[in-house]
């Protein structure tokens, strides 16, 4: 019969599931900082911990009515997200389009764009072209999606800096839950015993050449 869980070891197993960092759960869970890592190392190998860890993400599921197919809807609404709507860059009035602002002895550079109005047609200098403008967006108004791609927005000596989810990384995981890669994982060595570390291998179709023949 196997021994219970100690209530250290319990906190630890719901320790871990908040950032799955077994390092930090451990000195959560008060084990002492100088041996947490080892600590987390043996717990995690430890078949008792790894149950009480799969019920506490079961239980969490269950609290939060979380399902797969929400979490592959979130992804999919990530990959096909439209970046212009956080930030784009638009052809606005140049300092030129229209008379109505500029005066006699004005410089170049104090000749500013009109980010609300449309490039004129009929501008002598940049015949109706227009300037690029950055526009960034009211993040308060934005898409269901778009607020999921939006992870925060920061002043830097360059001007506003708008962060954003990977799309890419969103739709890496929707492909891999489609099964889309089909990686096979080796536990054997070359010399036939179990290796500590297993070798992804990546399945790849042969290179043939133009008449059909694979290439060696």
């Amino acid at each position: 019969m196997s021994k219970k869980l100690t209530p250290m070891m319990q906190l630890f197993a719901l320790e871990y599931i908040v950032d799955f960092n077994g390092k930090e759960a451990a000195i959560r869970a008060g084990y002492k900082p100088n041996y947490a890592g080892q600590q987390a190392h043996r717990l995690l190998n430890d078949d008792r911990i790894l149950a009480a860890i799969t019920d506490a993400i079961a239980n969490r599921k269950k609290r939060l009515f979380i399902t797969q197919d929400q979490v592959v809807t979130m992804w999919w609404q990530i990959a096909n997200a439209d970046y212009n709507e956080l930030s784009s860059v638009r052809r606005v009035a140049c300092g030129y389009c229209y008379g109505d602002n500029i005066t006699m002895g004005d410089d170049d550079d104090a000749r500013e764009i009109d980010p609300s109005r449309e490039p004129n047609p009929d501008c002598g200098i940049c015949r109706g072209e227009g300037s690029p403008h950055v526009h960034i967006a009211d993040t308060s108004k934005l898409s269901p999606a778009a607020k999921l791609v939006y992870q925060g927005a920061k002043e830097t000596k360059f001007g506003i800096e708008v962060m954003t989810a990977d799309r890419m990384k969103a739709l890496d995981n929707v492909a891999r839950h489609l099964g889309m890669f089909k990686d096979t994982v080796n536990h054997v060595s070359e010399d036939g015993s179990m290796s500590s570390k297993p070798t992804v291998i990546r399945l790849m179709a042969p290179k043939v050449d133009e008449n059909g023949r694979v290439i060696k």
